[in-house]
């Protein structure tokens, strides 16, 4: 399924299952059970699914007029709501247009969402708390985010933004190139970093290095294969990357506990 290419609103896109691939902008990303991928207004997008099973899709479009209401809400003095109360900012967030960790309350939010859907809610009041929810949701989380760049050896406040920006550009690269061979190089250049540079950053921000996150989520994608497709394992290894079949083996032993041969049997 492809979508062609739109310009969005403000939006949070997420996946209840299976893979999403996305091109926001002139960028690369990934949607997938645990995260959400953040587009905003007025930003061109376009996005693929190729699965043999269904992949259930969720995507929420906020009108500017309610987001200028939960913009202002949020960050509002007690006081000035209390004198003003509909007054709507014309401030808006400019959101890192990556991909977020998804938690618990955010996926119980998608699953209300899609019950209210599937059940036919004709209630507007329930999708509108939801939609306030998630807008107050996605607005800490950024300002987590926020706090998470200050992780990086820099000390403006402007650098260290534009260097998590790129960094979860470079992230999201590697999510959406899973199956090919990547040097240190080939990342770096996409967040327009010197490899050094963005070795040290990288590892400074996210806790790891970009080997192993790469491995991590090659892992990841190879035990969905296993279980929700009909690919042999030699074909699953080739999608994730590896040339050599039998470290493909070794590494997928290393981190499930089981072979890759075991899992599909006890699908």
């Amino acid at each position: 399924m492809y979508s062609g290419e739109h310009i969005s609103r403000l939006s949070i896109r997420g996946v209840l299952n299976g893979y999403q691939h996305y091109k926001v902008g002139n960028k690369d990303s990934v949607v997938k059970s645990d995260n959400y991928l953040i587009v905003n207004e007025g930003q061109t997008w376009s996005s693929e699914v190729a699965a043999e099973t269904p992949v259930e899709i969720i995507v929420i479009a906020f009108h500017p007029d309610l987001l200028k209401q939960a913009v202002y809400g949020l960050t509002a003095s007690p006081e000035k709501l209390l004198d003003d109360p509909f007054f709507s900012t014309d401030k808006g967030t400019a959101y890192f247009e990556n991909t977020y960790p998804n938690d618990e309350r955010m996926k119980q939010l998608f699953l209300r969402l899609k019950t209210g859907i599937i059940l036919e809610k004709n209630d507007e009041l329930f999708f509108e708390q939801i939609h306030f929810d998630l807008l107050e949701l996605i607005f800490q989380k950024h300002q987590n985010s926020l706090k998470k760049a200050e992780l990086l050896p820099v000390k403006k406040s402007a650098v260290q933004k534009e260097l998590f920006q790129r960094l979860g550009t470079a992230k999201d690269y590697m999510d959406a190139h899973l199956d090919q061979s990547m040097e240190l190089f080939d990342i770096s250049r996409v967040a327009a970093l010197s490899p050094y540079h963005f070795l040290r950053l990288f590892k400074a921000l996210y806790q790891m290095t970009p080997h192993q996150y790469l491995t991590s989520e090659r892992m990841k994608l190879a035990h969905y294969l296993l279980e929700f497709s009909s690919k042999t394992v030699r074909e699953i290894s080739i999608e994730t990357g590896f040339q050599n079949h039998s470290a493909f083996g070794r590494v997928f032993k290393n981190t499930f506990g089981a072979t890759p041969l075991q899992v599909r049997k006890g699908r």
